[in-house]
């Protein structure tokens, strides 16, 4: 295995620093072969030592992961400067995406935040280059996503770029998501599916407390996608997966907009209740878990009011006759047949282990519905109230819910 040295780094360093694009673009292609194969081993042990060595208040040497990335970025921004009239090469986009991932998964010697004294100017690069730089699109979505995996490098990135990055990806994934066919779309599913692996990224990790200026904007953007959501696969699953994390981030601070939302989901979740996958089954639980929350904190502020309807009666309603139905279908024998010889606590535990997310939304909306007066679920065309709490001892007198 070949060893590197100062003398490697420096004449990587010296090339990438040229005035001339051709030596500039001849230090990509050797600072790529240090960065592929065996070589790469050493030459990631080499930065990520030197890097370790840097104080907190030190300026990054050449031979440093902030060092190169840093050259990185002013390269490809001359390269972006000096292609008006072609596309800029996508070796500089790739070669930037590669260092950043060989940085972090190279982290050693006691250095957990190999790139933090670069990472500001990394998120105003990456913020630069998606809004005017549609060919490294794909490069640097993977290279945002990288960066806000790790929780304290998202304190550098600055409001104004956290919003700007949000609405640009709002704009990639709606239009593309809105075509109910979606052959027609202008992008291809596997793109509009990493826009919204970014935009999930983005949303779970914003740079402290959710921007509120930026809180109108997502709410439309999660009203007008559900509203035209027809298709169950995994683009719906991730677009759930998105509205959860942005509930869990930011529902508190939504007041009477969580249920703008949700007359705009309701649809979409209640018709594939019964036809969705696991995960996106599971989605589907967190996300009424959430609004029956945020539902219950808008009723409490409003408790003043006595003569105003609560707003979350009908989905109570609506989960008590879809869950008890769900419930019936549900029995420990069918669960454990195939294991006679199992222990109650094997049974109980594979029960626990694949409903668990199920049972917990039944117990919460039970308690909703026991503390409130709410329609009874029956077949008659004029169902009559009275107290849940009723109707729940019936069904189990019954043997139902087992």
């Amino acid at each position: 295995m070949a060893t590197v040295s100062s003398r490697d780094i420096h004449e990587i360093v010296s090339k990438l620093s040229s005035d001339k694009t051709k030596i500039r673009e001849e230090g990509m292609k050797l600072l790529n072969t240090w960065l592929g194969g065996e070589r790469s081993i050493k030459f990631c042990r080499f930065l990520s030592r030197k890097t370790a060595m840097l104080r907190p208040d030190e300026i990054p040497g050449p031979e440093t992961w902030p060092f190169l990335v840093t050259l990185l970025i002013d390269c490809t921004n001359k390269e972006i400067l000096a292609s008006k009239r072609r596309l800029p090469k996508l070796m500089f986009a790739k070669t930037l995406r590669i260092v950043v991932q060989r940085a972090h998964d190279s982290k050693s010697y006691g250095n957990n935040l190999p790139l933090i004294a670069a990472v500001k100017s990394l998120y105003n690069h990456i913020w630069d280059v998606l809004k005017d730089v549609p060919s490294f699109h794909s490069e640097y979505s993977i290279i945002l996503r990288h960066i806000l995996a790790v929780h304290e490098y998202c304190f550098h990135m600055r409001n104004r770029v956290y919003s700007g990055l949000v609405r640009l990806y709002m704009e990639k994934v709606e239009p593309s998501v809105m075509e109910e066919d979606s052959c027609h779309s202008n992008n291809p599913k596997e793109e509009v599916f990493r826009c919204i692996l970014t935009l999930h990224s983005l949303i779970e990790n914003p740079p402290g407390d959710f921007p509120d200026h930026l809180r109108e904007k997502v709410v439309e953007f999660f009203i007008e996608i559900f509203k035209s959501m027809r298709e169950v696969g995994r683009i719906s699953r991730k677009l759930i997966e998105c509205l959860n994390s942005y509930l869990l981030k930011d529902g508190p601070n939504l007041g009477r907009q969580s249920l703008d939302v949700h007359k705009s989901v309701k649809r979409f979740v209640f018709d594939n209740w019964h036809i969705a996958d696991r995960d996106l089954k599971d989605g589907f639980i967190l996300y009424m878990k959430l609004q029956l929350h945020l539902m219950r904190v808008n009723e409490d502020e409003e408790d003043k009011d006595k003569n105003k309807d609560k707003d979350g009666i009908p989905l109570v309603e609506q989960l008590l006759e879809l869950l008890s139905k769900e419930l019936d279908q549900y029995s420990i024998p069918s669960v454990s047949a195939s294991r006679s010889d199992a222990s109650k606590d094997e049974k109980f535990g594979m029960l626990a282990s694949s409903y668990r997310s199920l049972l917990e939304l039944a117990a919460l909306v039970f308690y909703r519905a026991c503390v409130g007066v709410i329609k009874r679920p029956v077949a008659e065309k004029r169902a009559r109230r009275e107290n849940a709490a009723a109707y729940l001892q019936e069904q189990l007198t019954r043997g139902k819910w087992l």
